[in-house]
């Protein structure tokens, strides 16, 4: 269900934002993009050919992305090891440069106490709202200026056309500081772009904010809310109830 939803939501996001493509085989799924951005050039999922090396369909991939310009990522999962795909990922002289944390949640008996005075969350709807998104996410990711338009168009403005997306905005007494992202599909909700800026950090905003979305999807009937975090973030959700459920190793050059 993380990787399901992670993947998926990429595919919803080539679609929307119109910057990159969605490549989809029987065994590959992958992202490509003429834009070097985050993981958009990147093998999400891959599955080993019964007659092909892999070590040659490896060089293979990353050489048609290399020759239009984009340099490849390539994403393995612990649920699903194959030492093969590894090893052919090493000989190609791709490196794990991160490893991310895929954590899950069943919403059916969850409840969480989290609450601050004078906080609140509200879902995005208004034009005024996604620009303070956009404003309070930029800030948080740490997205230089000149990187700035391309991830709204593919984080913010393109998920905000989608239904099954919704982007949240937490307030401290009024005061915009932390962002959430929830995509929903078949009952689970994957958590995505929580993004707090560094003022507002370390007290508590982050799990708070995400408490009080994970309660208003639980309402709305979601059964499982899924997340994937990079090291930095992974302590804030078990926190929250959330449990460690695979690790994502990110290979690249």
């Amino acid at each position: 269900m993380i990787v399901d939803n992670y993947i998926h939501a990429y595919e919803k996001l080539s679609k929307w934002s119109g910057l990159f493509s969605f490549v989809q085989t029987e065994r590959i799924q992958r992202c490509e993009s003429p834009i070097s951005f985050g993981l958009i050039n990147s093998v999400l999922t891959y599955k080993r050919s019964e007659t092909k090396d892999p070590v040659e369909e490896v060089k293979e991939i990353e050489d048609a992305y290399a020759k239009q310009g984009m340099k490849l990522h390539w994403l393995t999962y612990s649920h699903e090891p194959d030492e093969l795909v590894e090893k052919a990922l090493l000989v190609n002289e791709f490196q794990p440069i991160e490893e991310m944390t895929g954590f899950g949640l069943a919403l059916e008996k969850w409840s969480s106490d989290l609450h601050i005075q004078g906080f609140e969350v509200g879902a995005v709807q208004t034009e005024t709202e996604i620009e303070t998104y956009r404003k309070i996410a930029l800030a948080g990711f740490g997205i230089p200026d000149n990187l700035a338009d391309i991830f709204c168009k593919i984080f913010v403005d393109g998920p905000f056309q989608d239904k099954s997306i919704q982007h949240y905005v937490a307030y401290m007494e009024g005061e915009p500081v932390t962002t959430v992202t929830t995509f929903k599909e078949d009952g689970v909700v994957g958590i995505y772009n929580v993004a707090t800026p560094e003022a507002h950090r370390r007290r508590g905003y982050a799990r708070t904010a995400l408490a009080e979305v994970l309660r208003e999807v639980q309402k709305q009937g979601a059964q499982q809310a899924v997340i994937i975090a990079t090291p930095m973030a992974a302590s804030v959700y078990p926190s929250v109830g959330f449990k460690e459920e695979l690790t994502i190793q990110l290979f690249s050059k």
